[in-house]
């Protein structure tokens, strides 16, 4: 369940670096003079943005819910260390002298 979960979690983050990364700036400069990329933005409709809004919103939102359940998850295996298996022994103290 926790491997599923980790993956899931992968796959979203890898989704939202190239959603992020497909969509274009609000302020971008050749359709603010007047460029070729103004005609463009004219004639196309909105629906592409809208797609890549909500996809980015939607794999957001798993990525929210991921690293909660993944947070839960760990929480509710228990602490536990490395250390925790480790015997030592406490050294015997000797009197000094031979007393």
């Amino acid at each position: 369940m926790y491997n599923l979960i980790l993956v899931i979690h992968f796959i979203a983050c890898v989704l939202l670096i190239l959603s992020v990364l497909m969509q274009s700036g609000k302020g971008s400069a050749a359709g603010l003079f007047g460029g070729a990329g103004s005609a463009e933005n004219i004639f196309s409709g909105p629906t592409a943005f809208n797609f890549l809004n909500r996809f980015t919103t939607v794999v957001a939102v798993i990525i929210f819910c991921t690293s909660i359940t993944l947070t839960v998850i760990t929480a509710n295996r228990g602490m536990s260390s490395v250390t925790d298996n480790v015997n030592v022994s406490m050294p015997v103290k000797t009197p000094a002298n031979g007393k």
